[in-house]
């Protein structure tokens, strides 16, 4: 067994380190964004240290606590050289690490607060947050100045409102980024398309900047256009990366242009409201992608209950259709016997036909729900099954990524094409898929599912699928999965039964295996490539 001291010495070494990393971080964005200060001190139109120090504490507690404190006495010292000496700096230091201190636990302490941003509700409370904690931060920052001496009475109003509104900027900026680089899974894949949002975002900004008939920011509604096309592409993490994107250009851009005195009060409100527009929008976007998911279970949660009243339907046509030549059965055995005794060879005769034929009754009804599990006839055609599983990995990858499952499909490069019923052999590789993630899911945890297709050396199409679940349970019938029964609380017991009959049908079969790391089910077909048929024509 691992000691529980060397445990706790290795996690506390762990933390020590990310504080380190932490504290480089802090001085290094107050480094970047120490431009056009106010009289040399650490008041600049957009100060992204709080927003790290707020994302910190939300994200690694208490335990950081000393880092947030000792942060911006460092980043004095190392960027501006501590000008007003070091008994003020330390407390300065306290007093707006402790403000950046509360506005993290704050949020931390909020439940219905979701570092996802997936509800506009979160956007609103970090905004709410990052208001207060910059109003309550920037208020002990002018009073200590204040009574030091360093800023004068007339003063306090314009250091105040730097202050705050510089700190609400970066929190709105660099918080939202931080969290979710940490917490959203999985991140949006880019798109070719993303290359003309960006594209366009650079171009909003040379407009805003280079149009010199234009006064200060005069243009600067156009930077709406990009932002919202981009949030509204990619969802909370599209916004967050172009915020950081804008802020960026607009400080490169007013120092380029404008000079010392570029408005800085007009460029601080402006890019308020774009971030708070931006990060609205993203959630908007997620809420909208949840509503449309929480629709899609509904729909599935319905179908399932449709599948189970059928399921129930068939049973009690099962029940009915075989009790009765069952009863015959029994009553026709019974009269048989009674002949036998009595030596009556002709109503012995005629008491076995009857039981043969009722017998045979039987066979039909169980044939006729063997046919009604086959899902048809099949229709043989040129499949690519490339195509079948390209297709089905379109169809389900999103909905498994964001209940943290990965789905994996390998299928050789040289398979050929093959004469097969497409369909129902696509349904019969989602109807195991979709068992794998329901098990992965029953059992609390997330996981990956891997589907292979490939040629076996006995010239076989083998397709294999295999999750990281829990398994089937011991008992379970693995040879013969029969019709609605099933090992979740959710299932309706036919996903096997099926994809099993769609392999007999194609003169294949079906086996299971389970083992440590999960379930896998592998079906087995005689291959048909795709100029078989012909040569059986021209024979």
């Amino acid at each position: 067994m691992i000691d529980a001291r060397l445990l706790r010495r290795t996690l506390t070494d762990r933390r020590v380190l990310y504080g380190l990393i932490f504290l480089l971080a802090y001085v290094a964005l107050d480094y970047a964004s120490y431009v056009k200060p106010y009289r040399g001190l650490g008041i600049t139109p957009w100060n992204p240290p709080p927003g790290l120090s707020i994302a910190l504490i939300f994200l690694g507690g208490v335990f950081y606590t000393p880092f947030v404190l000792i942060a911006p006495a460092l980043a004095d010292a190392v960027v501006r050289g501590a000008p007003l000496g070091a008994k003020l700096e330390l407390i300065l230091s306290l007093a707006l690490g402790a403000t950046y201190l509360a506005g993290g636990l704050a949020l931390k302490r909020i439940d219905t607060f979701d570092p996802r941003f997936r509800f506009v509700r979160d956007a609103l409370t970090l905004i709410g947050v990052s208001v207060s904690a910059a109003l309550a931060a920037a208020a002990l920052y002018v009073f200590i100045l204040r009574h030091s001496g360093t800023i004068f009475q007339n003063e306090v109003v314009a250091v105040a409102w730097r202050a705050a509104v510089g700190d609400i900027i970066g929190i709105l900026v660099i918080t939202p980024i931080v969290l979710l680089a940490f917490t959203f899974r999985p991140w949006p894949r880019p798109e070719p398309l993303v290359l003309i949002q960006f594209a366009s975002l650079l171009g909003a900004l040379g407009i805003v900047f280079g149009y010199q008939e234009a006064t200060a920011f005069q243009l600067f509604y156009l930077l709406f256009l990009p932002l919202l096309w981009i949030a509204l592409s990619y969802g909370p993490p599209g916004a967050a990366v172009g915020l950081l994107l804008i802020q960026l250009g607009l400080i490169v851009g007013a120092e380029i242009r404008f000079g010392p005195d570029p408005g800085l009060g007009a460029l601080q409100v402006l890019m308020i409201a774009l971030a708070i527009t931006g990060l609205i929008v993203g959630t908007i976007v997620a809420e909208r992608e949840d509503t449309a998911a929480r629709l899609r279970d509904q729909q599935a949660s319905i179908n399932r209950a449709l599948r189970l009243r059928s399921a129930g339907e068939v049973a009690a046509t099962i029940a009915h259709e075989i009790n009765q030549p069952l009863t015959a059965l029994s009553t026709y055995a019974g009269i048989a016997a009674k002949a036998m005794e009595d030596g009556r060879q002709d109503l012995l005769a005629r008491a076995l036909d009857k039981i043969r034929m009722e017998s045979a009754r039987a066979n039909e009804v169980l044939r006729g729900i063997r046919e009604l599990l086959r899902q048809g006839t099949l229709r043989k055609r040129n499949v690519d099954l490339k195509d079948k599983l390209a297709e089905l990995e379109t169809l389900l990858r999103e909905d498994l990524e964001k209940k943290g499952i990965r789905l994996v499909i390998d299928v050789d490069p040289n398979f050929p094409i093959i004469r097969a019923d497409g369909v129902q052999l696509q349904q019969a590789i989602h109807n195991l898929i979709v068992n794998g993630a329901e098990a992965i899911l029953g059992a609390g945890r997330t996981g990956t599912i891997e589907a292979a297709v490939e040629v076996s050396a006995n010239d076989d199409v083998v397709i294999e699928v295999q999750d990281d679940g829990p398994g089937f349970p011991p008992g379970f019938d693995v040879n013969e999965p029969a019709p609605f029964t099933t090992t979740k609380p959710e299932g309706s017991g036919l996903g096997l039964a099926v994809a099993r009959s769609i392999a007999e049908a194609h003169g294949g079969s079906l086996s299971i295996v389970t083992s440590p790391r999960g379930a896998r089910v592998v079906l087995k077909l005689p291959i048909e490539r795709e100029g078989d048929e012909q040569d059986r024509k021209r024979h």
